[in-house]
């Protein structure tokens, strides 16, 4: 993937809320962030999500609340861009500001509970269950509703998931909690960086430049940020594109191991057991899903 891009769009209608249906052989955006917080309701189509630290699947039926300036990009599988496919990759999309309904709302006390939402945001929401249904419904309410309406619809879906139990936060929420822009962007810069280089050898002194800061300061300060090593969140990383592709694709462990950046067979067994509490070749017997 390429370098993540900024996208910005118009705020002076709507009350800085969009809406859009899109249907598309295939998602086209690259890997990006914006300042809206992004509400994205997978109608049909299948691939990979990208959040943050987070790379899973997704089908039909997927939703996840992006928070501000989170890199994140739905990628397509590789059905959908051949020549002969009859594939449909459909969506509702809603972008919003936190201050959509006024720079004054999020203060009011009853108001507390969508600053949460925001804040947990910050990782990306994946909304499941019956609160996925329900918000599923108003969002097609949406598309035909006036400005006013969306408004309210908004602070509907934004309610739903405040009291919500099947949400769940997708990327490590020590990366992106911090208030300070300048540490926010040092980190998102080095999630971003991660992101587009796992699958190769990301050294020290690689990432420490990307961070600005010497190897020793590097360590120090992505241990306090982030309660872990960096070498450990690469490794979670490397296992969680490992284990997408031990479930949808045929190809030997062996091969899996060097496409997700391990260089050593012996090694990768033993990290991903770590992890995962089963072998590779485990974990792919015990959680084969349905091909689509």
């Amino acid at each position: 993937m390429p370098k993540p891009k900024f996208l910005s769009s118009d705020r002076t209608s709507n009350f800085g809320i969009s809406v859009s249906y899109f249907e598309l052989p295939f998602f086209l955006n690259p890997l990006h962030y914006h300042k809206e917080l992004e509400l994205a309701y997978i109608i049909e189509g299948y691939g990979t999500r990208y959040v943050g630290s987070s790379i899973k699947s997704y089908q039909k039926g997927d939703m996840v609340l992006v928070g501000e300036e989170l890199t994140h990009v739905w990628k397509s599988d590789q059905q959908f861009y051949e020549k002969d496919t009859d594939l449909l990759t459909k969506a509702i999309v809603l972008k919003f500001y936190p201050d959509f309904a006024g720079k004054d709302f999020l203060s009011i006390p009853d108001v507390y509970p969508i600053n949460r939402v925001f804040e947990k945001a910050s990782g990306g929401l994946h909304i499941q269950g019956k609160t996925n249904k329900t918000i599923g419904s108003v969002l097609y309410k949406m598309l035909g509703q006036s400005s006013l309406e969306q408004m309210a619809s908004l602070i509907q879906i934004l309610s739903l998931i405040s009291k919500s139990e099947e949400v769940e936060v997708l990327s490590n929420f020590d990366l992106h909690k911090s208030s300070n822009p300048k540490e926010k962007d040092r980190m998102n810069k080095i999630i971003q960086h991660t992101m587009l280089n796992f699958t190769k050898n990301i050294s020290l002194d690689e990432i420490s430049n990307v961070a600005n800061l010497s190897k020793s300061a590097f360590c120090r300060y992505f241990k306090n940020a982030v309660k872990k090593s960096y070498n450990d969140f690469l490794y979670e990383v490397r296992v969680e594109f490992a284990c997408k592709m031990l479930l949808e694709s045929n190809v030997t462990i062996m091969q899996i191991c060097y496409e997700s950046g391990f260089n050593n067979p012996s090694a990768f067994s033993q990290i991903f057991k770590k992890a995962k509490g089963v072998t590779p070749n485990q974990y792919r017997k015990s959680n084969m899903i349905v091909n689509y």
